[in-house]
């Protein structure tokens, strides 16, 4: 296990994994290459339930398309700094429900959502 700013963490990945039989420039066939990992943070991932409360804008344990859309939009202008075009969104949000929505009634329940059932995964 690596920790948020150590160093020189390693991680192997098998030649069948990395560029095989072939290998890439420099990387010769058959290589086992090895990539060196420096943590900068740690944070929970996209899936937390933590993010599912910050969509959830009327607090019903279920999102909307509208609530996915409109988190979508903030969520990228603070990371990039500008909005992008509707399109962008609204295929990622269509994206989202197709995946999510399983029972398919245009919400995304909090079981829905929540892939692992419990938040402390």
């Amino acid at each position: 296990m690596i920790c948020v700013l150590e160093r020189n963490g390693k991680s192997p990945v098998p030649s069948s994994l990395a560029f095989g039989t072939k290998g890439k420039d420099p990387v010769p066939p058959n290589a086992t290459v090895i990539f060196e990992v420096e943590v900068y943070a740690v944070s929970r991932g996209p899936r937390s339930m933590e993010a599912f409360k910050n969509m959830d804008a009327n607090k019903d344990r279920s999102l909307t398309k509208e609530e996915v859309k409109e988190y979508l939009k903030l969520e990228y202008l603070r990371k990039e700094g500008k909005p992008r075009d509707d399109a962008f969104y609204q295929k990622i949000m269509d994206d989202i429900f197709y995946k999510n929505d399983q029972n398919k009634d245009g919400l995304i329940s909090s079981k829905e959502y929540n892939i692992y059932e419990h938040d402390e995964l």
